[in-house]
């Protein structure tokens, strides 16, 4: 194993286990957003959102552009968009669902992280390198592991679900879907709890059905 291999193998170590720790303090993040309206649809550098109007009285789809990473999609318009208070400094906005009732504290999540490598980085690499990370813990159960497409070019995606503990009695599903352009991987997590993932699929396979990255940028 040469060293840039060993060192992506760490990186997705560490991934991982952030994933793990940010379900556990999602619901912190949801207090935060419902707190302080400041939060909500702030739009940092590159970012920009755009109303899509597409039954002439009324706006149910908002367009995301980053012009940073050169990407491109669309989310419905009662989701709320967020790029303040992320957990990692590779995560680059997160789209959270709408509540449904007081016993739904927290909420359905849709997160872009983009990580950049001074060389290029092939897809197989960074999927062996994954789920080799994901195999070694005790703390998830895969679901899925299939090949898939986004942005029309090859992907991959693992469903896997967090195992309930004494820290956190709450079951999570976790849909993860990259892909590898250049010297930068695209990742795209969609997390619930695992009575709701289902519930909420549909929408993100719609969002990530809209998804177009400009591999010039």
């Amino acid at each position: 194993m040469n060293l840039f291999t060993s060192r992506l193998l760490t990186i997705c170590g560490l991934i991982c286990t952030a994933l793990l720790f940010q379900i556990i303090i999602s619901s912190n993040l949801v207090v935060a957003i419902e707190s302080s309206e400041s939060n909500t649809n702030k739009i940092s550098s590159g970012s920009e959102l755009e109303s899509i109007v597409t039954n002439g009285s009324s706006t149910n789809q908002l367009a995301y552009r980053n012009s940073q990473h050169g990407i491109f999609m669309l989310f419905p318009s009662n989701w709320t968009f967020s790029n303040s208070g992320l957990p990692e400094y590779t995560q680059v906005a997160a789209f959270y669902g709408p509540l449904q009732n007081l016993s739904d504290p927290i909420p359905p999540r849709l997160t872009i992280i983009v990580m950049n490598y001074q060389q290029n980085v092939s897809l197989k690499d960074f999927t062996n390198m994954t789920l080799s990370s994901l195999n070694q813990t005790n703390q998830v159960k895969i679901l899925s592991s299939d090949p898939t497409t986004l942005a029309d070019h090859p992907a991959y995606q693992v469903v896997f679900s967090t195992l309930p503990n004494m820290g956190n009695p709450v079951s999570f599903e976790i849909m993860h879907s990259w892909i590898a352009m250049g010297k930068k991987i695209y990742v795209f997590q969609y997390s619930a709890e695992s009575s709701k993932f289902d519930t909420y699929l549909p929408t993100i396979k719609q969002i990530l059905q809209s998804l177009r990255i400009d591999i010039t940028r």
